[in-house]
């Protein structure tokens, strides 16, 4: 019994996942998919309990540049096999993830002040980006205001 690996029933973290060693059927060539299909918007339609979640955690490991080193999370998995055209974006960009999941409040200011503080706590993971050139200045400034 020691050979068996745990499911993960209900974890939605992909780095949880793989540290603990847990059951992950390998979905990464959806990163590859994404990367070739060059779209400017992607929608990802599933029922409910399909991995929306855990797959969006997967691509925010994959993708997200941070100050930790996320790349052991996908040695042996698919994408590590599709050599650098693929691999070059690992850790390269900043990602913004909101779950609505916290949308449910019983009225719209409370929704509202919930969308604010979630976008407001992504800008200060990326914080860098408020003082590097990649943003116009009055954009920066506008960003800043409206995080008070």
């Amino acid at each position: 019994m020691e050979n068996f690996k745990p499911i993960p029933i209900g974890v939605e973290d992909f780095k949880e996942i793989i540290d603990k060693g847990s059951y992950y059927v390998d979905k990464t060539a959806m990163i590859q998919e994404l990367l070739d299909s060059n779209a400017k918007v992607n929608l990802f339609t599933r029922p409910r309990r399909f991995g929306k979640t855990l797959n969006l955690s997967m691509l925010q490991r994959f993708f997200e540049k941070t100050n930790e080193d996320n790349t052991y999370l996908f040695n042996g998995l698919n994408i590590s096999q599709t050599g650098e055209k693929y691999m070059q974006h690992q850790e390269q960009y900043p990602v913004i993830s909101l779950s609505l999941k916290s949308m449910k409040q019983p009225n719209y200011d409370l929704s509202f002040y919930t969308f604010r503080y979630m976008i407001s706590g992504e800008f200060e993971r990326h914080n860098e980006i408020l003082h590097s050139n990649t943003m116009a200045s009055k954009k920066k400034e506008n960003v800043r205001r409206n995080l008070q």
